[in-house]
């Protein structure tokens, strides 16, 4: 029986001992102290967004499209029919740049093999792609005497996921990325149809495989193991 009055008394002493209890349930004093966290909260969001715009704006600042130059027979177009006709042709050379600039020459038959993959920004799938590949690039070694290049191609200002450039650095892309021309060139020469759009190429410039449409992890992993060197 003794707690009882005990916790009478300081609960009656906790309410009237003094203005520091008092301010502790003075709701105004709350009120306050949930505006100054709103405030703070909506400052760093708009910081936040400002500076995503302002990396946006400069990527969008970066040419999306780049003159190439294409060397050897075209491929034919892509219709997914069996047998497809450009197995065993060789495939068509071709220099491109970067976002950064930087010059690269994709040389089929150098002795490294190739899997050439080709994505359009406002792509549904090749958005659903792009990650998934570039998490697995990540995380797995890619077999020995293969090389990934991807070709942004297609590219429309006005159509979503603009500009590529911050598409590809966002996704975190590992590998080599190289801007198609403004009439999409690259793709055109290797039989693009529909995305995204993926092309095999052994060690020795042959056209082993072309897929258009979504790779599977299990997908991809058997295309890289089927254009790789024979080992030994």
């Amino acid at each position: 029986m003794s707690n009882r009055p005990t916790f009478q008394k300081s609960r009656r002493g906790s309410r009237s001992s003094g203005s520091r209890a008092g301010s502790g349930s003075n709701p105004l004093l709350k009120w306050m102290i949930v505006g100054v966290v709103v405030i703070v909260a909506v400052a760093v969001g708009v910081a936040l967004l400002a500076s995503r715009d302002a990396e946006q704006a400069a990527q969008t600042n970066v040419p999306q499209v780049s003159d190439v130059s294409i060397e050897g027979a075209p491929l034919p177009q892509f219709e997914g029919e069996e047998p497809d006709p450009a197995m065993e042709m060789r495939a068509p050379a071709f220099a491109a740049t970067t976002f950064e600039g930087t010059e690269v020459s994709v040389l089929p038959g150098d002795g490294t093999a190739k899997v050439i993959g080709f994505f359009a920004h406002w792509c549904p799938h090749c958005q659903r792609e792009l990650p998934r590949i570039a998490d697995w690039m990540a995380n797995n070694a890619l077999p020995a005497g293969v090389e990934v290049i991807a070709v942004s191609t297609a590219v429309d200002a006005g159509s979503p996921n603009y500009p590529p450039s911050a598409w590809f650095e966002e996704e975190q892309w590992p590998a080599v990325v190289v801007r198609d021309s403004a009439e999409s060139e690259i793709g055109d020469a290797y039989g693009l149809r529909g995305f995204p759009y993926t092309v095999g190429i052994t060690a020795d410039g042959r056209v082993v495989a072309r897929v258009a449409g979504e790779l599977n992890d299990e997908a991809w992993e058997f295309l890289l193991d089927f254009v790789a060197p024979a080992s030994g």
